[in-house]
């Protein structure tokens, strides 16, 4: 097209490449397949559930011993991360303004997640600018699509469960430090700019108070610790995430 926009399809491809946790399907979501960033507190609440197994058959218990607040807090971390990382791939290495609130999920489907997107073209993006990018994260990701799911955590029946609000911003801080870790061993020429765009979001609204960078690790990149706690330690036989403020440094499970 002669308007600027970028075809989605070569950026796909090309974030894919990553490794999983920045892979879109390729397809078009087929009818069954629904958008992340229309939730409702039933298709939430089944989501849980289905993490709840798979966390109970991981730990060999019953489902009943993994809390209802720890399987949402895992589904939540998950998605973020599985949204995050491509659309911050697709902006620092490619240009492209992916929209999340255009993934979409089978909500049927069992094993690891996978995402299609029914955006086709994407507009262009300023990627030597972690400013942009941290704005155009904030608008698509932040805002399309986990703080509608966090609403929609939170309208679950209260005899099921709840799991703070903080602890989820927590985890949203969290998954895009890790996505811009991973993107910078894959990609180190964007490293900087990835980990400056985890800095301004940090610091921002949306995400203050939720953690920081605290210094560099042998390879040079950056190490971020969260003040709050994804709740991993409570499925039983595990132990710290590496960023977590419960663990010392160095300790993880």
């Amino acid at each position: 097209m002669g308007d600027g926009r970028v075809e989605v399809g070569p950026v796909l491809a090309g974030v894919g490449r990553i490794n999983m946790l920045f892979a879109l399907d390729a397809a078009p979501p087929g009818p069954r397949w629904r958008a992340l960033g229309a939730p409702g507190p039933g298709a939430v609440a089944a989501e849980v559930e289905r993490v709840r197994g798979s966390l109970a058959g991981f730990a060999g218990v019953p489902v009943r011993e993994v809390e209802w607040r720890v399987g949402a807090s895992l589904f939540q971390q998950g998605l973020a991360t599985r949204t995050l990382s491509p659309v911050l791939a697709a902006a620092l290495c490619h240009g492209a303004a992916l929209r999340a609130e255009a993934f979409h999920r089978d909500p049927g489907a069992k094993g690891p997640m996978v995402l299609r997107t029914s955006q086709r073209w994407a507009e262009p993006i300023a990627r030597e600018d972690p400013a942009a990018v941290a704005g155009h994260i904030a608008a698509s990701v932040l805002a399309g699509v986990l703080e509608p799911v966090a609403a929609a955590l939170d309208a679950v029946p209260r005899g099921t469960g709840r799991v703070a609000p903080g602890l989820l911003r927590g985890n949203t801080a969290s998954a895009l430090a890790g996505a811009a870790r991973s993107l910078g061993l894959a990609r180190p020429a964007v490293r900087e700019a990835a980990e400056e765009v985890v800095r301004l979001l940090a610091a921002s609204p949306a995400l203050a108070g939720t953690g920081s960078y605290t210094g560099r690790d042998a390879g040079g990149a950056a190490v971020f610790r969260r003040t709050t706690c994804c709740l991993y330690y409570r499925v039983p036989g595990a132990g710290y995430c590496g960023d977590c403020a419960l663990a010392a440094p160095g300790k993880s499970g």
